[in-house]
This record gives structure tokens, sequence and C-alpha cells, in this order.
């Protein structure tokens, strides 16, 4: 099943594969560098220190790592 797919299904309560995330997909989206943080801690990635590219929200550049893991899909 892809993202999209899974997106939709979820849009129109409908049950998909699996629950669909988006924590840094792209710039209009994100995640709060403590909880990026806290979630590589959680799921056991090292990752360092998040990188935060919005300062005024604290929002975190996604880790190659966290992409692969989470299956991010970046737009672009």
């Amino acid at each position: 099943m892809t993202s999209r797919e899974r997106v939709e299904l979820a849009i129109n309560h409908q049950k998909p594969d699996r629950v669909p995330i988006d924590v840094g997909g792209s710039r209009v989206t994100g995640i709060h560098a403590f909880a990026y943080k806290r979630l590589c801690d959680y799921v056991g990635l090292d990752v360092g220190p998040p990188r935060v590219y919005d300062v005024y929200q604290m929002l975190a550049d996604a880790d190659d790592e966290f992409i692969k893991h989470f299956g991010v899909r970046l737009q672009g």
C-alpha cells in the first residue's frame, strides 16, 4: 500500500494497513525538536541532536536514518 492510499483510506474512515504518519514529510508539516529527539531515542535511532530548520516553531529537520525508519516520503 502506498502512503497516498494509506492517507486516503484514513481520511475516508476506512482501515489502512497501518496508521499514516507525517513527521516532516514536507516543509509544511513538521515535528517539534524535543518530540523528534524523544521519538528517536524511544525507537533506538542514534541521530544525535536534532537540526532545527524553523527556530520560531522549533521544527526538526528529519535525519536520513529517521526518514528510512519511518518511511517518510519527501515532496519534491
